[in-house]
């Protein structure tokens, strides 16, 4: 075993039920979206911090390369109100491998999205995290708790060894962001205009040899 260490979703009939939860769900998130509203008019960071990644190792084992990296989160007032009122939000890991090539533009070998679902359940007071890819579902007291598991990527296969060419020139790309197209009409909106929803860290790159 080899180790690199890189450099650094039918509406249903509209009875009177039906109709009374369409309503209520749509004046929830507009009551959330005026709170938010009211909250702007104070002085608030610009965008968000941008995630930090550390401790990435690739891995040869058994033929196919493995990542694992950390990813240190930080939602700013605006998203974090937004999360704390039932505004659900939807994190995204963006993995690529991609080789240098002569004269044309990079090539993707690989790509992979790891996609985590966190909301805030009030009843419980707990955190919730699904992995929409795998659907598995975990429960956190604290927030801090919740971001560190969705940044926490252990042993993540990229791609089989055999794929790439001994003098071939690659790089493992990495970025995190906030899924807006997933955010709940309303406030989808408003997070179009507003940079406070920009939650992307850009591309961090290492090398990989082959």
């Amino acid at each position: 075993m080899s180790e690199q260490t890189p450099n650094l979703n039918r509406t249903p009939a509209c009875g009177r039920r039906g109709g009374f939860r369409v309503r209520e769900t749509g004046r929830h998130y507009l009551l959330i979206l005026a709170t938010l509203l009211m909250a702007a008019v104070t002085p608030l960071q610009a965008v968000a911090e941008q995630a930090q990644i550390h401790d990435v190792r690739i891995l040869l084992v058994d033929g196919v390369y493995r990542l694992g990296a950390r990813v240190e989160f930080s939602l700013n007032d605006t998203v974090r109100e937004a999360l704390e009122n039932g505004v659900p939000l939807v994190l995204e890991l963006q993995i690529q491998v991609v080789g240098e090539r002569e004269y044309l533009w990079p090539e993707t070998i690989a790509e992979l999205h790891q996609r985590f679902s966190l909301r805030y359940h009030a009843l419980s007071q707990r955190y919730l995290v699904r992995n929409l890819s795998t659907g598995v579902l975990q429960s956190f007291r604290f927030l801090d708790d919740a971001l560190k598991a969705i940044g926490n990527i252990y042993d993540l296969p990229l791609l089989d060894a055999n794929l790439l060419k001994a003098d071939g020139d690659y790089r493992v790309r990495l970025r995190s962001q906030l899924d807006i197209e997933s955010l709940p009409t309303p406030i989808r909106l408003w997070a179009y205009l507003g940079s406070n929803w920009r939650l992307n860290s850009g591309w961090y790159e290492w090398p990989l040899h082959p």
